[in-house]
């Protein structure tokens, strides 16, 4: 028996030692398809994403270069090597998140001491993250020209440059970059994120404390990873914002005005707010005697002076709720002050009337409305909309263009 469990504990070693390494590659593979799952097709991951000289664009037809075969061995060996770096870039959701992330990914593989990640932004850089450096040289909010400096001029030419080469800048160049640098220091590399041959971004590390073989591929490999991810977040970003506007007005829609409102609710005792609802008085006449589509500008002048009249700043909101109404989330603030605010608004629509362009005479705008107070009133999205639709068509009833902003259903004139 002694020897049967020996012999035993032996095998069970010896399964180990082979199994072991086995169970760690097929890991490693599982977290490099999650990683590519997250990012897309593995050829598309591994194309090559820019060309040697940025003014010829991209050619497809490079796809099985050696320089492209070169790249995909790279980023090939970074999947392998360093799956617990390139596994972080598969759950990041924020562009902050992806600056830090690829910052991270660059001291882990280079053993780089400081660096900064930037975005573009129209014809701005504006910083993501940074690392080791001191808040006055790289601080929240940071923005830099596309072009200017260093980094800039390394993202507008889709170039990964290094100090040396500034210097073989013709002469206007080089002056031209070097009056615009932002960061005094130099950078050991300066690595712009690249898609489909257009600038999205920069990054610049520094303080490199090895030597890595192939430094060069290394970087645009991992550009190239926060290139992907941060046109994923963009575009899951756009996606997000189509599902949550209103495509004639561009005010938030019905759906979204519920979690902004929900938020709210969160923090109802520390900020009290009211709804205000209103709709167009007469929308449907107008609709009938001008024509659909000056029944959609209507709703759009409606919808531009609601969006002036909340205070974004502050936490407000407008939303269209639904056909002509419209819904506001205004902070409470006394009554006789917010009920001048929301008179206000209501006289400034009726004030004049509005010319729709059609040859015909020109239409007056008015709006009616009720107002709900959180939490004073009520304390559930359900319950104050309603109580504010109530108020609403206390107001239409009472003979239209007015609010109502009491329980008593005496509306407001």
């Amino acid at each position: 028996m002694m020897l049967v469990g020996t012999e035993l504990g032996i095998w069970s070693l010896v399964a180990a030692a082979v199994l072991g390494p086995i169970v760690a590659v097929l890991f490693a593979i599982r977290e490099r398809h999650r990683l590519v799952g997250r990012l897309g097709n593995l050829e598309d991951v591994l194309r090559r994403l820019r060309t040697a000289d940025p003014t010829t664009g991209f050619d497809e037809r490079e796809e099985n270069s050696l320089a492209l075969s070169r790249e995909r061995l790279v980023l090939t060996n970074l999947l392998d090597r360093f799956p617990e770096v390139t596994q972080k870039f598969v759950n990041v959701e924020t562009l902050e998140a992806l600056g830090a992330c690829v910052l991270s990914a660059f001291e882990r593989v280079l053993d780089c001491e400081y660096g900064v990640a930037f975005v573009r932004e129209g014809e701005d850089l504006r910083l993501l993250a940074q690392s080791g450096l001191p808040e006055h040289e790289a601080y929240s909010g940071m923005t830099l020209p596309l072009g200017h400096g260093r980094v800039g001029y390394s993202a507008a030419k889709c170039l990964i440059l290094r100090p040396g080469d500034f210097a073989t800048l013709d002469e206007a160049h080089h002056q031209q970059v070097e009056n615009t640098r932002k960061f005094e220091r130099d950078f050991d590399f300066y690595v712009p994120m690249v898609h489909r041959g257009r600038s999205i971004g920069c990054i610049a590390v520094g303080g490199m404390k090895k030597i890595v073989q192939k430094a060069h591929s290394v970087s645009m490999a991992l550009a190239n990873l926060g290139a992907l991810v941060t046109v994923n977040i963009q575009r899951a970003a756009e996606i997000r914002a189509l599902s949550e506007t209103d495509p004639l007005t561009r005010l938030s829609n019905r759906r979204h005005a519920y979690a902004q409102l929900e938020q709210r609710l969160r923090h109802r005792r520390t900020s009290p707010f009211a709804i205000f609802l209103f709709d167009i008085d007469h929308f449907k006449k107008t609709n009938d005697e001008h024509g659909h589509a000056v029944g959609d500008a209507v709703l759009v002048h409606v919808a531009n002076q609601a969006r002036e009249f909340v205070r974004k700043e502050d936490g407000e909101f407008a939303c269209r709720f639904g056909g002509e109404e419209f819904l506001c989330v205004i902070n409470s603030e006394d009554l006789p002050s917010l009920t001048a605010r929301v008179e206000a608004f209501r006289e400034h629509l009726a004030s004049r009337a509005w010319d729709a362009g059609d040859g015909k005479a020109p239409i007056m705008v008015t709006v009616s409305g009720g107002v709900a107070f959180c939490p004073a009133e009520e304390e559930e999205a359900d319950s104050l909309i309603r109580l504010a639709d109530d108020r609403l068509y206390t107001a239409k009833e009472s003979g239209r263009n007015r609010l109502c902003l009491e329980s008593q259903r005496e509306p407001q004139r």
